[in-house]
């Protein structure tokens, strides 16, 4: 496996972020970050969740996205509004677009992978660029901050995963699911959350982006 810290300029904004490539990679998944836990890409998880990628063949991309910080909030309680999501999104998209010009992943299929906030920023950037990407999979994921035109506008494959501790979230991942007219499928885990959770994902996740990732062709040429 081969680590290489890489720099990506988004506009004025200049993004570290990791590569992590396996020997003989199947596809490459780019992590969208959103805020709070999900935004450190640096951190024990996101580490985790990549470390299950690369066992599986697959490559990664993870990367700062903190120079978004929440437009809304009250009382003390910041939060993302539907403008920081399109912001994310298109930083998620500058780096999508790194990966299509770098020599090593440039014929590599491509997935996206987001978790909490981040599922949103996933969700825009698919529905803007589905042509690019083979598949996406979100986990416990605030997918309705992306707006129901992005969603039904997405035709990326698109795995749902709902941890099963938050019923609320459970709800708001159905009636995204529904507005979705794409290749689908939800899940629901288990696991008492934590590392389980994150694990499961991985697993389910993994899965996902290997029967999708076979037989797409990069569109870059």
């Amino acid at each position: 496996m081969q680590e290489q810290f890489v720099s990506i300029t988004a506009d004025e904004l200049q993004m570290d972020g990791v590569l992590e490539m396996p020997e003989r990679p199947v596809g490459i998944v780019l992590f969208a970050h959103g805020a709070g836990a999900d935004s450190d890409y640096l951190g024990a998880s996101s580490h985790a969740t990549s470390q299950d990628f690369l066992r599986a063949g697959i490559a990664t991309l993870r990367f700062d996205q903190g120079g978004v910080a929440p437009g809304g909030g009250s009382n003390g309680h910041a939060y993302f509004v539907r403008s920081d999501i399109v912001l994310l999104a298109r930083q998620l998209e500058k780096a999508l677009g790194w990966l299509q010009v770098d020599p090593t992943t440039r014929r590599l299929p491509c997935g996206l992978y987001g978790y909490g906030t981040s599922a949103a920023v996933v969700m825009q950037l698919a529905a803007w660029r589905s042509a690019d990407i083979a598949a996406l999979a979100v986990c416990d994921g605030q997918v309705e901050m992306a707006g129901k035109a992005a969603l039904e506008n997405v035709r990326v494959p698109s795995l749902l995963i709902v941890g099963g501790r938050d019923p609320d979230v459970a709800g708001l991942n159905r009636m995204a699911f529904a507005t979705l007219r794409c290749d689908k499928q939800l899940e629901q885990i288990a696991a008492p959350g934590g590392p389980d959770t994150r694990h499961q994902a991985a697993v389910l996740a993994t899965d996902w982006y290997t029967r999708h990732f076979n037989g797409h062709t990069s569109t870059v040429q």
